[in-house]
């Protein structure tokens, strides 16, 4: 790999993890860079990216625990969900060609810019959620909870994004708070990135020296990052990324027709 090429994949894994620890979802653009920087096959991608956010979760998770905003019921209900839901995603990545996975991952980039958009409006906390408020304790909530992790896990074995991008606005969606939804997607992600970089370790489809490089920068961005963020306007930085977020979506979806 070219110099210049890694330069550019580490700079972009090290955005991605201080977005994460700033503002919202930034694990995403590590996917797209590799998809979009790279020839590197579908299942490489997903399978490099969920090594990369294993690190930064943990210790975000950590975070949490400490500031005592942490769930653990509906943190371990998602979890071992999104583990399970994750060799679904695996499974479905083998079954998609590369064009279809850039489109796949196109979509979701546009679906996610426009869910950080409407969570910055405040759009997401208006929603009239009282009525499925639901204990992680009670059976309702572990069928509503353990099906959030099935299907983020999908999501997550099928691109490798870890869920950070999904888990809270389901969670908001179903009556959790926005501290402790984004307090238990910080385990959640441990969960599915660790079962997704198994999964893909085990079908060699992992970029070992490539790997180390990007995790690296991301575990720096998730760490230090932070504080480059914070001297922007965290509004305006969070617009920004929404905004991003939708206009890479026909770039990303137009590139991948032309494969």
């Amino acid at each position: 790999m070219e110099l210049v090429l890694l330069v550019i994949l580490v700079a972009v894994s090290f955005a991605g993890g201080a977005v994460v620890t700033s503002v919202g979802p930034g694990g995403i653009f590590v996917v797209a860079a590799l998809y979009g920087f790279t020839a590197l096959p579908a299942a490489v991608v997903a399978g490099t990216s969920s090594v990369t956010f294993i690190g930064g979760s943990v210790l975000g998770a950590a975070g949490y625990v400490y500031s005592d905003d942490m769930d653990w019921g509906m943190a371990l209900l998602i979890g071992i969900g999104g583990a399970v839901g994750t060799q679904l995603g695996v499974l479905l990545n083998g079954a998609v060609s590369r064009r279809s996975f850039g489109v796949l991952l196109g979509v979701l980039l546009g679906t996610v810019g426009a869910t950080i958009l409407l969570r910055e409006r405040g759009d997401l906390d208006r929603l009239p959620t009282e009525a499925l408020d639901v204990a992680p304790t009670s059976g309702a909530g572990v069928v509503v909870f353990g099906t959030i992790g099935l299907l983020v896990g999908a999501a997550g074995g099928l691109f490798g994004i870890g869920g950070a991008a999904l888990v809270p606005p389901a969670l908001v969606v179903v009556g959790v708070s926005m501290i402790t939804a984004l307090a238990v997607t910080q385990v959640a992600v441990v969960f599915i990135a660790s079962a997704s970089a198994v999964s893909y370790t085990l079908q060699g489809s992992v970029a070992v020296p490539l790997v180390f490089a990007i995790a690296a920068g991301y575990l720096l961005g998730a760490l230090g990052g932070w504080r480059v963020a914070k001297r922007v306007d965290p509004d305006r930085l969070t617009t920004a990324l929404g905004v991003l977020l939708i206009g890479s979506m026909p770039v990303l979806v137009y590139r991948s027709l032309l494969l």
